[in-house]
Formats: C-alpha cells, structure tokens, sequence
C-alpha cells in the first residue's frame, strides 16, 4: 500500500528518482541490502533475508560501498497538511521508537509539518557484483516461506540491493502564516526525552524537533527483481531499459532506469502488506488526504 505524497516535493522525489528508491512510512533497521520483498497485485510484502531462502546460505562474496548523501541530508520536504503530516508522523516516531498516543493534543496549533534526515548515509551494492555472487545459486523449494514464489500466480521475487538510512529524522512543525506557533512544548520535550531528541524554535511561527536513534534505520530502498527456473536457480537479474513499476494496474513503463524496480507509479510512502489470505491488524489510522500547503 502506498501513501502517496505531491509529485514535486523535493526529498522524496529525489529519493525516488535519482536512486530509483522506495520511501517507507515507517523507517525501520531490519531493511537491509540483501533482504527481500515479494510483490503481487500491487502488494509488496518484507520478507527478511535471501540467504536462508537459497540451497547454499553461505554468505555472498561481495560488499556494499557506503556513501554520505549530502544532497538528501541538506533536503526538506514540502510542508504538508497537520491531518497528513500527523499521519506521516506516527510512522517515523514509530519507527523511531517515539510514543504517538497523544501526537494530536501535543501539535494542537500546528497548521503543517515538514520533515529531512539531516544524517542520510546509503549502503549500495555493485548490481553487477550481486549478479556474478548469485551465479549457481538457487531457491530452496523445500523451505516453507518459499512457496509462494512457486505458486501457479507466484509473487515476483525483489532484492533490495541499497538501503537509505539515517540515525536522525528532523520534524518542522508551523503554524499559520503571520501568527505565532502555539503548541505544548513541554509535551513533545517530554515525547522525545528518551531518544535524546532536541527541539529548537525558528522565530514565532516555526519549530523544529530532531529525534536520535542508536540505529540506521532506513527510510527508503531500492530493489532489483531475480528471476528463476522451475527448479530455483537464479537465472537472471536483467536490467530493465525502462523503469518498471510493479504497481501500475496497467503496466505504465516509464523513464529510463537500467537496474531499478520501483513499487508506486509516483512518489509515496510505502506501507507493507501481508501475504493474501493473512490476518492483518488493524492499521493505526487510515490516511487522509493528501493536502499540501
């Protein structure tokens, strides 16, 4: 399920356009390179490692590059509606390990929220390098939590191959345009305090709150698809000349992109699904409209 946020706000259509990656709502340390996602009918599921997927688990004999992404680090958002930026929020507190339970009352005066990861770091492996470490390699078809990459409609098998990570997320919250920003800071120092959070106030109308994690957690990744024969083994990873995106219900290709599979047809905010058929809790809220200032 994508949250799908304007076409031109800066961070996350960088994001999704110079790296070819997939925001998520909720940033989280288990999305790593060399996890995987499968993906059907506009669902995309996280499910963990590829290697214990594989007949030979033994680690793959490459290693990822790791690179300072300035031009995220110094990108803020677009402003966007309190109703939709309360709902982005819970996601990153969430994924931050922040309470959200009284978010409302604490921005109570807040007319928009924007947001940036001042401390963006991205972990890449070589595609090329990850095609020649999986030569020979194959899907074990006795695991149990394969068995959906062999159904009769089998879900699409996708390896991230690079992570966008950050142990900071800055939150911009403001009020209406001339008048002073009126929220409970006490409250949200309170919120924060465990994290070793900070707060600052820009002039009257302006306030921005910085949470720290001891984690990188990743806030958006990019992905590769493997294809495979009837026996498992990997028999391709092919780069794609048009960037293709899984979630278009009518196959849309667009925009060059030799390697890349991106999972919404603009930029969002991806929300993990679970395997057809599965229970699923409820969500924490359903999103609202996407409003922008």
């Amino acid at each position: 399920m994508i949250l799908h946020l304007c076409t031109n706000d800066p961070l996350v259509t960088l994001v999704y356009d110079l790296f070819g990656a997939n925001a998520v709502r909720v940033p989280d340390a288990r999305i790593r390179p060399l996890s995987v996602v499968v993906h059907r009918n506009g669902r995309s599921i996280f499910r963990g490692s590829l290697l214990p997927l594989l007949t030979d688990s033994s680690p793959l004999s490459v290693q990822p590059a790791v690179s300072q992404l300035i031009d995220v680090s110094g990108r803020r958002s677009r402003r966007v509606s309190l109703d939709l930026g309360i709902h982005i929020l819970r996601g990153f507190l969430y994924g931050f390990g922040a309470p959200t339970a009284n978010l409302s009352i604490s921005l109570q005066g807040v007319s928009t929220v924007a947001f940036s990861f001042p401390t963006a770091m991205r972990v890449a492996y070589d595609v090329n390098a990850l095609g020649w470490a999986l030569a020979g390699r194959a899907i074990d078809r006795t695991n149990p939590a394969a068995a959906i990459l062999f159904e009769q409609t089998p879900y699409e098998l996708l390896l991230i191959d690079s992570v966008l990570t950050s142990r900071h997320i800055t939150i911009t919250l403001s009020g209406t345009k001339g008048q002073r920003l009126n929220v409970d800071i006490d409250a949200l120092r309170q919120m924060i305090s465990d994290l070793g959070g900070q707060i600052g106030i820009s002039g009257d109308s302006e306030l921005e709150m910085t949470l720290a994690s001891p984690h990188d957690l990743t806030f958006a990744f990019s992905c590769v698809r493997l294809f495979f024969d009837d026996e498992g083994f990997i028999t391709t990873m092919p780069p794609d000349l048009n960037r293709r995106v899984l979630g278009s219900t009518h196959g849309t290709m667009v925009r060059y992109s030799p390697d890349r599979v991106l999972l919404s047809e603009q930029p969002g905010l991806l929300m993990w699904d679970r395997v057809e058929g599965e229970q699923r809790r409820p969500a924490i809220a359903t999103p609202p409209a996407n409003v922008y200032e």
